[in-house]
């Protein structure tokens, strides 16, 4: 692997640390959140500060280049969050629409109160 691709790894990696530790401080991210970009960030300074690794697992799983495997499990990682949050959100939208629903119910059931005490 290229010194510079290294060094890119550590400043993204050092980056994305200040990054974190600037939303954690402002109280907008959730622990799990926190976790998956702590593990990516040091995913990739071990990447770059032990290519030999890289080059061991590239070798093992058959690919063309260290930088191939870099960029695939740079990929892998994002897609997997990514299937992570869909999957949240779906949960979300879930509760949302049962919250929505509950509402409605709730505030049919007053008009009709408010109806019957109007007539009384």
């Amino acid at each position: 692997m290229s010194l510079p691709l290294r060094i890119m790894l550590i400043v993204g990696s050092v980056l994305t640390g200040f990054y974190i530790r600037k939303k954690i401080k402002k109280s907008q991210m959730q622990i799990a959140d926190v976790l998956f970009w702590i593990f990516f960030a040091v995913a990739l300074i071990f990447m770059s500060i032990f290519p030999e690794a890289v080059e061991w697992f590239t070798d093992l799983l058959g690919v063309q280049s260290p930088v191939n495997f870099v960029y695939l499990v740079v990929i892998f990682l994002v897609i997997t969050r990514c299937f992570g949050l869909s999957v949240k959100v779906s949960q979300l939208e879930a509760k949302l629409d049962g919250m929505v629903e509950d509402v409605s119910v709730d505030r049919a059931l007053n008009s009709e109160e408010v109806k019957k005490d109007a007539k009384d």
